[in-house]
């Protein structure tokens, strides 16, 4: 926030004073509760090639994606994002009140042209969906490798995981959002564009996703 407010509006403050004006005013943000995690089961079929390894060499080097719930009005909405790990972009998600197999193809389908020629890992966890015969096989025809978490071990796809945290954090409990009046589909893809196209990460340099997708993009073309 503190460079937010740097860069935005040229306000220069330390960083605890924005901490305590934020907390003065109940405008920090709200964490959810840490999940304890089951003891990690035998390794599945399909080899988790991502093995924790999230550094990156270029954009679509190594993708991730799960699937989350939100429950609005009484019915269950599930989104399926796919996450570059190298820009932090949200490079595809699909939205719907549905868990069929249509949510992944659809989400899957968005993105099956940007893999890299020597092949860009796609990770998730060990879902029915993922292990279908139709969901692998475009995968392999779209030059994807496939990887996959351990069995109850999400901390191997943690980079997903962080981001629906961040997802619920500041969109359910967001003070500028009736939740319960809003059209929460729409909410989630309004939120997608914030997340890609406004929202600075440290770790990205105080850039924002797409911002830092296209410095690298100009650094490819410059070795190139």
């Amino acid at each position: 926030m503190t460079h937010a407010l740097e860069q935005d509006y040229d306000i220069k403050h330390n960083h605890k004073k924005i901490y305590r004006l934020m907390k003065e005013n109940n405008l920090l943000a709200v964490i959810k509760t840490k999940k304890k995690y089951t003891k990690p089961g035998e390794a599945h079929p399909k080899h988790n090639v991502l093995k924790r390894n999230f550094n990156t060499s270029c954009p679509f080097d190594k993708v991730v994606t799960d699937m989350t719930e939100i429950k609005h009005k009484g019915k269950k909405i599930y989104i399926s994002p796919v996450k570059d790990l190298n820009t932090h972009v949200i490079e595809a998600n699909e939205v719907s009140y549905s868990a069929s197999i249509s949510i992944a193809i659809q989400m899957l389908n968005q993105i099956k042209d940007k893999s890299i020629p020597e092949g860009t890992i796609f990770h998730s966890d060990q879902g029915s969906i993922y292990n279908s015969l139709q969901f692998q096989k475009m995968l392999e025809d779209n030059n994807f490798i496939q990887s996959m978490s351990r069995k109850g071990t999400p901390i191997d796809n943690s980079p997903m995981e962080s981001f629906f945290g961040i997802l619920k954090s500041e969109l359910l409990y967001n003070p500028l959002i009736d939740v319960k009046n809003c059209d929460m589909i729409e909410e989630i893809k309004k939120y997608i564009d914030y997340y890609n196209n406004e929202r600075i990460q440290k770790s990205l340099g105080y850039l924002t996703p797409m911002q830092f997708k296209q410095k690298q993009l100009k650094k490819q073309k410059v070795l190139q």
